[in-house]
């Protein structure tokens, strides 16, 4: 049977909503953890092939690893591949849980329409990037973008660049299809008294929407872990 390193309900959710799996069983200890730590060290040393294979192995052992996938997506830039990057940054959105998260796979995108030739477009992607977190690295893109073209760049209001995202069909915020896995999660999750990690799941649907209503779910569970 199928092992896999799930540490999460989140992440439970996730895997059988989005990978459609036959059946698996969660391994006892985390088996994508030494993968990846071997994977950040090897890219300290700007082994990325190397890495590359270790951050692949990681995501084997945990297909919805944010981190593995990020991983996967740094190598690829590094080498080189525009496709895969943007294959797996695509693959990427869907794990998207907080806003943090929601900005890097923006910035992924930006660098993918940075490299196809599209600086409008990517200037546009790295700003809306910034309103999830700023980035110095996003803003060091767009001053790139500025300094190479000779004009101003992604300084578009708000309003124009959600029509420039709707134009390309781009998402334009959090899948809602994750939030609702984690609401659900959460339930599930609050159901069976594990209300730490019912208070991880609607904490990251919170810090995407600001929905007052889950933040009253989040004020519920503080007082039961109290």
């Amino acid at each position: 049977m199928l092992s896999l390193s799930l540490r999460h309900i989140s992440e439970v959710f996730l895997y059988e909503y989005y990978m459609n799996p036959g059946e698996y069983e969660i391994s006892e200890e985390d088996l994508s953890r030494p993968h990846l730590d071997k994977a950040n060290s090897l890219l300290t040393e700007q082994k990325n092939n190397e890495a590359l294979q270790e951050f692949l192995a990681a995501n084997m052992e945990n297909p919805v690893s944010f981190e593995a996938i990020s991983g996967i997506i740094i190598c690829c830039k590094r080498l080189g591949d525009i496709e895969g990057e943007y294959k797996y940054t695509q693959d990427m959105y869907k794990l998207c849980c907080t806003r943090a998260e929601l900005a890097t796979y923006y910035r992924n995108l930006g660098w993918y329409y940075l490299e196809n030739y599209k600086p409008y477009l990517a200037a546009a992607i790295y700003r809306y990037s910034t309103y999830f977190q700023k980035s110095q690295a996003a803003e060091d893109e767009i001053k790139y973008l500025e300094t190479a073209l000779n004009k101003p760049m992604g300084q578009e209001s708000p309003e124009q660049i959600l029509k420039i995202l709707e134009d390309n069909n781009i998402e334009k915020g959090p899948s809602n299809v994750t939030l609702a896995l984690l609401i659900k999660a959460g339930e599930e999750a609050e159901q069976n008294g594990n209300f730490m990690q019912a208070n991880d799941c609607y904490m990251m649907v919170y810090d995407l929407t600001g929905d007052e209503e889950i933040s009253d779910k989040i004020n519920m569970i503080s007082e039961k872990m109290q």
